[in-house]
């Protein structure tokens, strides 16, 4: 999308609204201007989506027109939106009628309406003419480039890329790490972009022997000068389950923290992509030598910053994959487990050639080329795969943009705005697809719910290899993925060629009052110093906005915004338009009342850790994701109006979430029928009441604290939410008798995924569990149940896939191989008190995954044995994972 694209879906907004409302009866006489006008622009944006389809030069040719169109739309839509929000905020209802008659009283308006009017004509008339070349959008090939079926997802959320060469490069590696060295020791892997350091780095860390080795695994991706306080932060946060507490910390304090965590423990720590030599000997001094073999494994584009960190034996540079490697890499991701046809043979190995022996550049034309496995199509490939001159990383750029060229151009949007995360950045889906379907990229075809579209679209994404997958969902599905280098370099050019790019964000100061405080503002000269009183802000290059109408902060460097003044709103076409703002890592004192201006507003996140209520809301009336991420245990709550608030489908506080004791019984909108997910939900009334108003609920996360004083003590029936999916379940109770599991009929009928926290209810509860008909995901923590016995019976859980038991004080586990006849995982972390897992999991032959965490050492054994059982009847895909066990402060 441009901005006429963008200017012209926000004014259709606005007249969808007028022209929507139910409470009042419009007669088609009385809105004869905006009725016309809504028309006009329907055809004007089906127009405007084909012309973003045409070849770039095309687009060059109607540049001139497009900018006529928004121009004149952003000055009706000025107009309307005055109207909406001052109708909004004093509770008008609003009106077809209302708004004609602003056509019909401004001499201005009523001329920009016949302006769209003409438009539309010139449009039609282009698209008649025989001769036009407009609208016209080249078909290359052989086959329509839409998004292709799916294919079933991988259970195993561990499942690792297959690499091909470095076998080499390993077992030294492997040595290197694992050997007889006491002295702390730095080992170094340098190459360009895309040659399989980080894929190299990732098999390191996750070997078995490497695993078995250390107490102690950290991670953290892309160290530049400046972000040692973040480094520090992931590192510490891969190791420990106290995230929360670390935003508040200085980069000192978090050092500190680690040292102690790693002092007197063999670790293995990964810097993957270090930059500078001065970012590493700021953080050195925070990890221990204790001489027992500890580790630290960096990879690097820059020679000679390795070269100043280790000794040269320990620098490890890796080399291109000979012809034999790069073919078997290629073959592997195309026909998976079954090798070429002959009559594929010479084109498949042509175009592995022009790829040079880069990993990525191969992966990259593998995934375009497995959409269709035809001569015409690899010869296609193999005459447009051309290098280009440059450097060795400009070269293949060609190579990477043939993909690009061949994505349907919902993907392209969607692709292109990954540009808008910073390198090495984890992006996690739960965030990104709201914005997607905010930014209006994604659009439901009528069979799936627009969430599900959106990962189709992610997924096509991972089949064409354009993105990587970093984890997975217990179901499977993608948690966090990453784009490489590369990759994003190619979203950033991309973006700029075809005016996807906007401004990029940053940082300033301004006189808004007596007391000089800061704000967001857009300019156009990324990296430069600002200096406001004694404060300098640096101006990253990785902060970009794409659209003009999208904002994200990341933790990326120590500016910590305590106040945000965001103004000026009218003369600024990228704050008026705003459809998403990601504060999420801007620590923020209260909530920033000018955010209610942004009537345009969808996906709003937000970090403000000591806030108790929120203000009204209601004049976002466009919000469809809500993001509140605040103190652990802090309760917020929920303006009255939120009940008006229809457009919301996600809303998410990471404290305890809780309405207005008015609202549930106001007489204004108190249904919301549009809301997919809300979390976490701790309501101080009844939870009938909330639910009752939540009835298409998909996702929910609730925390009752039950205690003498309470008035209602029933676990609460939940049949009614009939779409419920979803549920995480935190049950406290406080000087009183816990009540018991309620019968199977007061659990959602569709419930598949199921996390109970903390209620001390006896293990005989579980058969109840057992008996919901499609869990297929089951997670108990901190002695939800608990006792020192559980006994599974033959029959319930008979489509359950996974099973996590965490900190519990279990201590003799029984079951036979018919309790869990299609379990494909299982994981046990902090079972310290466990015997052993039954034996009977020998003939369990689903399963893929064992994984155990902290557990006592018969725990760890029993699953080994059960592994060799496995194997020795013919299982060879059972993965067991012992997680190291290390005291804690």
């Amino acid at each position: 999308m441009d901005e006429a694209d963008i200017a012209v879906e926000f004014l259709l907004e606005n007249l969808e609204l007028v022209l929507s409302n139910a409470s009042h009866s419009i007669l088609v006489a009385d809105c004869l201007i905006v009725i016309s006008l809504y028309e006009d622009l329907k055809i004007i944006k089906s127009f405007l989506k084909r012309l973003g389809q045409a070849p770039f030069d095309q687009k060059e040719n109607q540049a001139f027109l497009l900018t006529e169109i928004r121009d004149v739309v952003l000055k009706i839509l000025d107009a309307t939106d005055s109207y909406v929000i001052n109708a909004v905020k004093n509770n008008n209802n609003i009106t077809g009628t209302d708004v004609d008659s602003l056509f019909k009283k401004s001499r201005e308006l009523a001329f920009r309406a016949k302006q769209i009017d003409l438009f539309k004509k010139e449009l039609l008339s282009l698209h008649n003419d025989a001769s036009s070349s407009f609208l016209a959008v080249e078909e290359v090939g052989i086959a329509s480039d839409e998004v292709l079926s799916r294919t079933k997802n991988s259970v195993s959320i561990l499942k690792e890329e297959k690499m091909v060469g470095f076998d080499d490069e390993v077992t030294l590696l492997l040595d290197k790490l694992t050997g007889e060295e006491k002295q702390l020791e730095v080992i170094s892997l340098v190459g360009m972009a895309g040659i399989g350091k980080t894929t190299l780095a990732k098999r390191l860390y996750n070997n078995p022997r490497v695993v078995y080795h250390f107490h102690v695994h950290g991670w953290t991706s892309g160290l530049q000068n400046l972000e040692v306080k973040n480094a520090l932060h992931d590192i510490l946060s891969s190791i420990t389950d106290d995230k929360k507490s670390l935003h508040k910390m200085t980069r000192d304090e978090i050092g500190e923290k680690l040292y102690k965590r790693l002092k007197g423990k063999r670790y293995l720590v990964v810097i993957d992509d270090i930059w500078d030599f001065g970012s590493w000997s700021t953080m050195k001094w925070y990890f221990p030598d204790d001489m027992i073999g500890s580790k630290i494994l960096i990879t690097s584009q820059i020679k000679d910053a390795v070269l100043e960190i280790s000794p040269r034996n320990s620098v490890h540079f890796l080399r291109f994959l000979n012809h034999d490697e790069s073919w078997n890499l290629f073959e592997s991701k195309v026909f998976t487990n079954e090798t070429c046809p002959e009559e594929l043979m010479e084109l498949g190995s042509e175009i592995v050639a022009k790829c040079e022996g880069l990993p990525l550049a191969i992966v990259v034309l593998a995934g375009l080329a497995k959409k269709n496995k035809t001569q015409e199509w690899w010869n296609y490939i193999n005459q447009n795969t051309t290098a280009c001159l440059g450097g060795e990383q400009e070269k293949f750029m060609g190579i990477l943009g043939l993909s690009y060229q061949h994505l349907p151009s919902s993907l392209k949007s969607c692709f292109l705005y990954l540009g808008s995360f910073p390198w090495n950045h984890e992006i996690p889906v739960k965030k990104l697809i709201p914005s997607w379907i905010a930014e209006g990229f994604v659009e439901s075809n009528g069979e799936k719910k627009v969430e599900d579209v959106a990962e189709d679209y992610l997924k096509d994404l991972v089949d064409r290899s354009l993105v990587m997958v970093s984890k997975r969902r217990s179901n499977g599905g993608i948690k966090t993925f990453h784009v490489h280098d590369l990759l994003r370099d190619l979203c950033v050019q991309k973006a700029k060629d075809e005016k996807f790019l906007q401004p990029s964000c940053g940082y300033s100061q301004i006189s808004t009052s007596p007391r000089t405080r800061p704000i967001l503002y857009h300019y156009f000269n990324a990296g430069k110093e600002l200096t406001a009183g004694t404060l300098a802000y640096r101006i990253p290059d990785y902060c970009k906005c794409f659209h003009s109408y999208c904002f994200h902060s990341f933790k990326k460097n120590d500016v910590i915004l305590h106040r945000s003044i965001f103004t000026d709103w009218r003369r600024s076409f990228v704050y008026k338009l705003l459809r998403v703002l990601d504060l999420g890592y801007m620590m923020l004192e209260d909530f920033p009342m000018e955010i209610v201006k942004l009537v345009h507003l969808k996906y709003l996140a937000l970090l403000i850790y000591s806030i108790r209520k929120l203000p009204p809301l209601s004049s976002l009336w466009n919000l469809e994701t809500f993001i509140l991420d605040t103190e652990k245990g802090q309760r917020v709550i929920l303006p009255q109006d939120i009940w008006r608030m229809i457009k919301l489908r996600h809303l998410h506080i990471s404290g305890e979430l809780d309405f207005q004791s008015t609202s549930l019984t106001s007489s204004t909108i108190s249904v919301l029928c549009n809301l997919q997910s809300i979390s976490h939900l701790c309501p101080s009334g009844s939870i009938q009441d909330v639910l009752a108003r939540i009835p298409n609920v998909t996702n929910l996360a609730c925390h009752l604290t039950l205690s003498n004083t309470t008035e209602h003590l029933e676990f609460p029936d939940l049949s009614s939410l009939e779409l419920l999916e979803t549920l995480k379940f935190h049950y406290q109770t406080f000087g009183m008798v816990p009540v018991s599991v309620p019968e199977p009929s007061k659990f959602p009928p569709h419930l598949k995924k199921l996390t109970l926290i903390g209620s001390h209810i006896d293990w005989k509860g579980m058969s109840v569990i057992g008996m919901l008909p499609n869990l297929e995901i089951l997670k108990i923590k901190d002695n939800f149940f608990n006792g020192p016995k559980w006994e599974t019976g033959d029959e319930g859980f008979c489509h359950l896939k996974f099973l996590k038991l965490s900190h519990t004080d279990l201590q003799q586990w029984i079951a036979s191989s018919s309790s869990f006849p299609c379990l494909e995982q299982l994981v046990l972390n902090g079972c310290l008190d466990l015997e052993d897992i039954p034996s009977s999991f020998e003939e369990i032959y689903t399963l893929e995954i064992i994984e155990v965490y902290h557990s006592s050492q018969s725990v760890a054994d029993s699953a080994r044995r059960i592994q060799e059982s496995q194997v020795y009847m013919g299982n060879d895909e059972l993965k067991v994972l012992i997680h190291p066990n290390f005291e804690e402060e």
